[in-house]
This record gives C-alpha cells, structure tokens and sequence, in this order.
C-alpha cells in the first residue's frame, strides 16, 4: 500500500511539474517591441486598431499577438479559427471582463450588462431575462410595434431624405424605449437620443486603452479629487452622473406611469409588477433596471451602425440594390400589399435581403473590435503561453476581411450568402458568427435585432431609391472608429419609388 501511494504521489509531482515547466517555459505570442514602463501604450493606433493589429498578425505570421501597456497584456486574436477555440470551445475560461478601474468602478458602470464578471451571478440573471422578453420566441409580439417604427421611418424620409441619419437614430432608439419602457419618441430631438449617444461617447473615453493610469495602477482612485493632477477622478464623478441618466432616468419615468395607473405595457412594466398587482423586492428592481438599460445602450448603437452603412452601400451598389427591391416587389405581390411596404412576416421569405445583411454585418461590422474578454486561467494555445488575467481581444475585422474565408473581401457582394443551385454548402461562412459575441458574452438579443434591421432594409427599399453622383468619382470608403463603428457618410440621394 505504501508502496503503492509512493508512486502515486510521485508521478502527481512529476505532472505538475511537467506542467509547470511547459506552460512556464513556453513563449508568449510575438508583438512589437515596447518601452520598459509603459509597454507599447505609445504604439496603440487612435484610428482603426483593427487594422494595425491585422498588420501585426502578418507580420510575425501568427494568429495570436501580444502586448503589454504598462502592467496590463493584451492579446489579439486576429483569425477565425483562434476566436472559436478560445473564446467558444473554451468558454468556461475565456467569458470574463477586464476590469476597467475608470469606466466601472469611478463612473459606476460595473454592474452593466456588458460588463459584469461572469461569475457575478448577476450576468446569469440578466441573461435569462433578455432571453425570456427578446428570444426567438419573443420576437413576434413586437412585430406591430417595429412595421409602426417602419413606418414613422420612411415618413422622416419622404419629409427630408437629407436628414436620413437622424431618422434612423430616431427609429432605433423608439423601437427600444417602447419596447424597454413604453416610452414614446416622437422626434429626432427627444431628450433620450441625446441620453444615448452622449453615454456612447463617454463610454469610449472612458474605456480608451492607455488613456487613465487608474486602470494600471488602481490604487490611484484612492486619490481625493481636489489635489492637482487628479483629473481622471474629477473626470469619472463628472461621467457617473450623466450615465446615471442611462439607466436611471427611464426606469423612475416607468415607475412613475406605473403608480399613477397609465403606462404602456413594457419589457420593463411586466418585470416590475410580475403578478400584475405587487412589485419586486429592491434587488430584483435593481436588477429589472440594469437588464432594461442594457438593451437601451446596446441595441441603440448597433442598429444604428447598421444601417447608416447599409444605407452607404446600396447608394454604392445600384446593381444589388435593384435586385433586392425585386425580390421584395415580388414577394410583396404575392401576398396583395398594394402599398409594397413588406410586413414582418414576410421577412422569411426575403432570401436576397438576407444575403445583403450578411454582406453588410461582414463588409462593415459594427463592432470591428468585439469587447474584451478576460482569461481567468493560464492556458496554452499553438505553442503560445496565455496567463490568467489577460485581456484577450478578437479582431472581427481581420476575420471579414481574411481572404481565405472570404475570396475578394474587400468586395461588396451578398452572392457571398447565396447558395448555388440549392446548396447551402457552396455559402461562405455566416458572418453573424463573429458580429454578436462569443461564448457566455453571445447576444442573447440576436432574433430581435436581426428582425428589426431586416424590416428597416425592407422598408427603406421598398419605397426608396438609394443612389450617389459618381460624376466627380467614387466616394471613398472609410470607417469611424468608436466602440460600434460603421461607414463614414458621404453625399447621397434619396427619392421615393414609384410603387
């Protein structure tokens, strides 16, 4: 028997030390030279990182590549094969969030959507419950809801096509504050727009890589505000405060309507007041209300970012555009819309429109950079060593735009998306993969949020001409650069079809 636990014992040590050694002695991925303190903060691109870290996987011919800023590594993950064996099939260790000392804790972001820890078990909760009021199943009963936005869309561009983006950011933010709060927005100034966009603003400042020394050295948010060169804390107490209207705001507006006995039933109403008669405890509140701002904050921008660059494209592409329009026409025929205006329940059988939202989500993704993971263990993947505790990074935009995945990436083409002959096979991967997260941070949202900028493409093609003046040359095509992104707008027209 001692003999026998001896051995045991010794080829235990003998693994761990295996073990140790391998993952202690294996290399991190390459990247480029740094500076001793402040590692390569002074390389980090302002303008389309995306593509710089792109460069940089070419250059050392690796999937994977690091860097550290000041006591902080990052590691990127630039081909589609790294993103699904890391962030996917190991999931379990790969789901976490960075911890942003700036953003989460001094603007008090930390209990968000989007950035909670998964182990928190709030995350678990907020994604039953985005799951449970926007699923698959979900969906249907907001059908009314998204073809009246359509609708209140397309009369914005009858009224002034110049005005297109602002009418589009109208549209999405209505369709979420109705079905988060049962609020009703009815121009494109309304108070809530501005709520949106300023927090989206904020929200990239603030999680800047490089930009607060806070976020490398925590002990600094310890500092009181009024001494010199505390900036940074004066700065997140500013910030906390106007995000506060994100959240906050709406959810005390739907309270209110509810307490006074005329309110619109909600996502945020139904959580509130379960049996129809009492409301929940403080912490379930607690909870309604961060789960209700994150669809606000999240659905918002990516929709917006869509459809500005969807609205770019087909001004671009007359050939796609005129091809998608029939498809619609027809379908539109058969079920005897005399107006042409497709209806939600049609968007089934809309296959060509689908394709071009696939081509858009991988021609323009909306988040070229997807939000950053954490690994919680030490891990080794093709030769590299990974330690607990890095922030990993997959470059979506390196995926859309790899050649090997997609031949010609960068042609505008939903052919991509259409199977040949019946043959689902002959498509190229599904690029909806990559655009809304990964892992246990996939966007439980995706139904509706596909559902609603289907019927927004429907609706805009249905009724308009999208086109620009290539007289004095093709626009150029060029991408902002924020936390969501989309095509730079250039000069277009638009004008009504004749249905």
């Amino acid at each position: 028997m001692f003999t026998f636990l001896a051995r045991f014992v010794t080829l235990a040590l003998y693994g761990c030390f295996k073990l140790f050694s391998r993952q202690h002695y294996l290399p991190l991925p390459p990247g480029p030279s740094t500076h001793t303190f402040a590692g390569a903060q002074k390389l980090l691109p302002r303008i389309h990182p995306w593509k710089t870290y792109a460069a940089w996987s070419q250059k050392y011919r690796s999937p994977l590549v690091s860097f550290r800023v000041y006591n902080r590594r990052t590691i990127v993950l630039n081909t589609r094969e790294a993103i699904h064996d890391l962030l996917n099939k190991r999931a379990h260790m790969y789901s976490d969030r960075p911890k942003s000392w700036m953003y989460h804790v001094l603007c008090g972001r930390g209990n968000s959507v989007f950035n909670i820890s998964a182990s928190n078990e709030r995350h678990a909760r907020y994604r039953k419950l985005i799951q449970s009021g926007l699923g698959a199943r979900a969906a249907k009963k907001y059908w009314e809801l998204l073809e009246a936005e359509v609708d209140n869309l397309l009369q914005g561009f009858r009224r002034s096509p110049q005005d297109f983006e602002k009418h589009i950011r109208r549209n999405a933010a209505a369709v979420i504050m109705k079905m988060a709060y049962g609020y009703s927005i009815l121009d494109e100034d309304d108070f809530f727009i501005g709520v949106a966009e300023e927090a989206a603003q904020i929200s990239g400042w603030a999680l800047a890589p490089g930009r607060w020394m806070v976020d490398y050295f925590p002990i600094l948010r310890y500092i009181p505000s009024w001494i010199p060169g505390a900036h940074f804390k004066r700065q997140g107490e500013a910030w906390r405060v106007r995000l506060q209207d994100l959240s906050e705001v709406p959810h005390q507006w739907v309270k209110g309507q509810m307490a006074s006995g005329t309110y619109t039933d909600s996502f945020t109403s139904r959580l509130l007041r379960p049996d129809g008669c009492t409301f929940v405890d403080p912490d379930e509140d607690d909870i309604i209300k961060w789960t209700a701002g994150g669809l606000y904050a999240g659905a918002t921008d990516t929709t917006i970012s869509a459809m500005i660059s969807f609205v770019m494209l087909m001004a671009l592409h007359q050939d796609v555009q005129r091809r998608a329009q029939l498809e619609i026409h027809e379908v539109t025929k058969a079920h005897n819309r005399t107006d042409g205006l497709p209806r939600a329940s049609d968007l089934g059988e809309l296959k060509y429109l689908v394709a071009v939202l696939k081509e858009v989500l991988r021609y323009a993704p909306v988040s070229n950079l997807a939000l950053p993971h954490l690994v919680t263990q030490d891990d080794e993947y093709h030769g590299y060593h990974i330690p607990a505790g890095t922030t990993i990074v997959a470059n979506v935009w390196a995926v859309t735009r790899d050649s090997q995945t997609y031949p010609n990436p960068d042609v505008f083409d939903p052919e991509r998306f259409v199977a040949k002959d019946g043959d689902e096979s002959t498509q190229q991967p599904d690029p909806r993969l990559f655009c809304f997260g990964f892992g246990r941070r996939t966007c439980p949202g995706t139904q509706f949020a596909e559902t609603t900028m289907l019927l927004t493409m429907a609706g805009i093609l249905s009724q308009f001409n999208i086109w620009c003046n290539k007289e004095a040359g093709a626009p150029q095509v060029d991408f902002t650069t924020a936390i969501t992104s989309c095509i730079v707008p250039f000069d277009i027209n638009i004008t009504p079809r004749s249905i």
